[in-house]
């Protein structure tokens, strides 16, 4: 694949994204990494094919590495840090070096470091995704169910709906099936899972029903009718 230099701050958001595996909002990349993707970067690995992004609620934006994405990153992990970077990413460069070594000595690929082979869990505890968009073993109906109850909850089309009251209705779904059809529809764009802004004012019943993505609570739903 290409390798076309990249910028320090490119570079680093590859590695970023590729570290929390799951899509990522600056908020979630600040809480991890204490850094963010700022808008040049986000057209530099945009226009090179390496991410796609998507608005949030309140406009936040939402970043994931594509398939080329992932390639990328993967030659991250043996090439040399960026020229003037803190000791910090020289010291994480160096680890990467040493994984890379250990990839290709046993044959492994990225998917293997960061996810884990098919059955394995992710960051969340959940079955890990990675260029694929379905989950093994995911049950039948529940995604077609899911749409359903939006539509039975929702006000108007394409409005947010509590993820409380989508369960409610959903009842009779283990709540790890459908953790993990809501997961795999948000990955694939079919749903949008979102964090309630007035974090204060939740309920204990709408915490408990949150579901976890990038390490942020996300407690409402919503699906774009157009």
């Amino acid at each position: 694949m290409s390798t076309n230099p990249l910028g320090t701050s490119a570079r680093q958001a590859l590695v970023a994204l590729m570290t929390h595996v799951s899509e990522a909002s600056n908020p979630d990349l600040y809480e991890q990494f204490r850094m963010r993707i700022e808008k040049s970067v986000r057209q530099e690995l945009e226009e090179a094919g390496f991410i796609a992004w998507r608005k949030g609620l309140r406009g936040t934006i939402i970043h994931e590495l594509t398939e080329k994405g992932w390639e990328r990153a993967r030659h991250e992990l043996g090439s040399a840090a960026p020229d003037r970077v803190s000791s910090a990413w020289l010291l994480h460069y160096g680890t990467l070096t040493h994984l890379n070594r250990l990839l290709t000595a046993h044959n492994l690929q990225l998917a293997d470091l960061y996810v884990g082979p098919p059955g394995t869990t992710d960051v969340d505890g959940q079955p890990a995704l990675v260029g694929d968009d379905r989950v093994a073993g995911e049950p039948d109906g529940i995604e077609d169910r899911v749409r359903e109850a939006y539509l039975r909850l929702a006000e108007t089309p394409g409005s947010l709906v509590s993820l409380a009251r989508l369960r409610r209705s959903l009842e009779d779904v283990a709540r790890d099936d459908l953790d993990r059809v809501l997961r795999t529809m948000d990955r694939r764009r079919e749903i949008q899972l979102e964090p309630d802004p007035n974090r204060k004012a939740l309920t204990q019943a709408v915490r408990d029903a949150a579901v976890v993505i990038g390490g942020e609570d996300k407690h409402l739903i919503t699906i774009d009718q157009s």
